[in-house]
């Protein structure tokens, strides 16, 4: 077939999301490979998706784009329920087949697309990606040299940080991933998979333990460990949402000697004989290791400057082999017997179905007495604010419907026993669906942290989808949660008092995004106070505090036994207990001359920083912690360094005179609106109280349970 070599693939791509992108950009460098025509569901974003990388054409399904264009080779990145229909279509016209993973749900499914690829003379290839990272590629050449001996067992794991993955995160909804046959591990699996079995060979006996540990969703696996006996050797498996930090590699043990590959820090770390005395190995062994992963770390960063060092650099790899198998009609670089075994091990694995509610009804109320005639619906419910008003409301007799999204954890809220209703405040339709039959709505729903356009939208849309669904449904009264980052700190002074007419932030955009969503949502709910339908009482609480919420929130972060407070110690902190939020929310609930009005929430009591320190922070475990105050000046010439390194390299944190005035500037706040119109007043010392909480939480404090196995087989 090397008459075929000059020849150039015309290539296409199905599904147009995140890692299609990678497709597309590797596709592009190669000089024997044409990207002709793109295709996804949504034919906006297949559209978008041309233009962004110069496709000539594109479709909205797999059928469209196989009718219209002429293909050699197809990718197939659509999410995996896809995998098989879009592949078997390809391969029944003789085109050649590049796989995400997993490949198919099935053995029999993944067998059948080989069957169709042999019988139409094509390929079918997955992308088991990281085989090719290069250091998994340097690490099997030196196996295969010898250097390790015969490999005799191989650990690879896979512990997920969830933070990490904003799709999953911030998606309306919930992300496909979630509702693959088993679950979200099930879309990580073949990784940890392929790189066990290519080196134990085909399972001849797999072990699997299985945990749901409250980590993800609907009593969704997070944990599983799996042990494999291989035709070859062992190995052990472990695929996990629990472990922090993240971890994601490969170990091999051979007889003469052991290697770990990282794809966290991009390193290969040798372990083999050495000639010297077991005790002398011991004391320079540390050494040996620190100066391979130092001259690994200075190529990677030599990598990274040059733009050599790429995300996908495995596919970067593999995409070449591909190609040059389809072109000279050799076997692909990932075997039919190696696809077959991860799909054998998924199904072993992931044995039982996955079925989460998506959005609608996910639990009825538990509530043993409903004295009052008002329904109520609370948004962002699973919250730490909103399971505090939740109970609240309901030990006061109100009927509670939550509304939260379906991937929150709701252990805590099944607890209480309040109607729970899944959907996203970004959607319409789900506020409208949750909002119907209530007379009340409490509006606690705000992202704070995620992407910018996640924290804006679910702010801003959330608030205006209530709005809208407060017209639909009739509500009679909406209680908006505010906050104080909608204040101007920049107009007022250190000492003055923050009240219901302080000036409101003129430039939210430079304070970030969850001030630029709180502020644009407040001139939503300022504008409904009046209007017709829905009347609205706006509440701007200060900083929350109590009920363990993190006790160095209010200061800075702590690390290892410093506290670094980007403040002064003699700065006022306006806080207030979460509980006395919560009792705020009864009182305007049930007086009425609240509608339409808006007022400030804060205690009281003048809390220094460094009162916060000494007499609550330093009272526990913490008596030894050391304070370091950050001075203003010095925060500020990091922020002018902070601008300058960002304009040039576009990277580092957006620092300016604003965001410096919110944490510096010392500010008291008066509540006295609310104390007049409702009676509402926090109760007693804040810090005495948050200093018995703090006790009490010691005292009561026992070895956390271990998680329960789902199941074990």
């Amino acid at each position: 077939m090397d008459s075929n070599l000059n020849q150039r693939l015309r290539v296409g791509i199905v599904g147009c999301g995140k890692v299609a992108e990678h497709h597309a950009r590797f596709i592009k460098e190669q000089a024997n490979a044409d990207l002709c025509t793109v295709a996804d569901v949504n034919r906006q974003a297949a559209e978008s998706f041309s233009r962004k990388f110069a496709i000539p054409a594109f479709a909205a399904s797999v059928d469209e784009l196989l009718d219209n264009t002429q293909l050699d080779v197809l990718h197939v990145v659509t999410p995996p329920a896809f995998h098989y229909q879009s592949a078997r279509a390809a391969l029944d016209r003789g085109i050649h087949v590049f796989v995400e993973k997993p490949v198919a749900f099935t053995v029999d499914e993944v067998a059948d697309l080989y069957d169709r690829a042999t019988a139409n003379h094509a390929m079918l290839c997955p992308d088991f990606i990281q085989l090719f990272h290069p250091k998994m590629l340097e690490l099997t050449e030196r196996i295969e040299r010898g250097e390790l001996g015969r490999i005799v067992h191989v650990e690879s794991q896979l512990c997920i940080n969830l933070e990490d993955s904003p799709e999953l995160r911030e998606a309306v909804g919930l992300h496909w991933s979630y509702r693959l046959p088993g679950g979200l591990l099930r879309d990580y699996a073949p990784h940890v998979l392929y790189l066990a079995l290519y080196f134990c060979g085909w399972p001849e006996q797999i072990q699997v333990a299985r945990v749901a540990s409250g980590q993800l969703p609907q009593g969704m696996l997070d944990h599983v460990s799996v042990q494999v006996n291989g035709s070859i050797g062992t190995a052990s498996v472990l695929l996990s949402c629990l472990p922090r930090p993240s971890r994601y590699g490969v170990r091999v043990y051979g007889e003469r000697g052991s290697a770990e590959v990282s794809f966290d820090t991009q390193t290969l770390l040798l372990n083999t004989p050495s000639f010297l005395p077991r005790r002398l190995t011991s004391a320079t062994g540390n050494f040996t290791q620190s100066w391979s992963l130092s001259k690994q770390a200075t190529s990677n960063i030599y990598q990274y400057l040059t733009g050599k060092l790429v995300p996908y650099a495995g596919m970067q790899k593999l995409l070449p082999r591909v190609y040059d198998a389809v072109l000279r009609g050799s076997e692909p670089p990932v075997t039919r017997d190696l696809a077959l075994a991860v799909t054998m091990a998924e199904e072993a694995i992931f044995s039982s179905p996955t079925n989460l509610v998506a959005k609608g009804l996910y639990a009825r109320s538990t509530q043993r007495e409903i004295r009052q005639r008002d329904r109520v619906l609370v948004t962002g419910a699973s919250g730490y604010l909103g399971r505090q008003v939740v109970a609240a409301l309901m030990q006061n007799g109100y009927f509670v419907r939550a509304l939260v999204r379906p991937t929150s954890s709701i252990r805590k809220l099944e607890n209480l026993g309040p109607e729970i209703f899944f959907g996203d405040i970004r959607s319409l339709d789900d506020v409208s669906a949750a909002a119907e039959g209530m007379n009340i709505v409490v509006h606690l729903a705000a992202g704070i942290q995620g992407s910018p356009e996640f924290v804006v939208d679910s702010c801003v849309k959330g608030t205006q989808n209530i709005a809208d669904a407060a017209k639909l449904q009739s509500i009679r009264r909406v209680i908006y949660m505010s906050s104080f980052s909608i204040y101007d700190y920049a107009r007022m002074r250190n000492g003055e008092e923050v009240t219901e007419e302080s000036p409101l932030e003129a430039d939210a955009q430079s304070r970030g995004e969850y001030s630029l969503g709180k502020r644009q949502a407040e001139e939503i709910a300022l504008s409904h106070r009046d209007g017709e339908g829905a009347r609205w009482t706006i509440l701007r609480p200060s900083l929350l505090v109590g009920r363990g919420r993190d006790i160095f929130n209010p200061v800075g972060p702590k690390m290892g036994s410093t506290l670094v407070s980007m403040s002064r110690r003699r700065k006022l902190l306006a806080l207030i207990h979460v509980d006395d939020v919560a009792e705020a929310v009864l009182q305007v609930i049930a007086s009425p001359q609240t509608a339409g009005r808006v007022y400030t929430l804060s205690h009281p009591e003048k809390i220094t920083v460094r009162d916060y320190v000494n007499k609550y922070i330093r009272r526990g475990e913490h008596k030894d912690l050391r304070t370091v105050y950050v001075p203003y000046f010095v925060m500020a010439c990091t922020a002018l360094a902070a601008r300058v390194v960002k304009k040039i390299t576009g990277f580092g944190p957006s620092l300016n005179r604003r965001r410096l005035l919110s944490l510096y500037r010392s500010l008291s706040a008066n509540s006295s609106r609310l104390l007049a119109d409702t009676g509402w007043q926090p109760s007693g010392s804040l810090l005495e109280r948050l200093i018995r909480e703090e006790e009490v939480s010691v005292s009561q404090a026992a070895p956390e349970a271990s998680p329960v196995p789902v199941n074990q087989a």
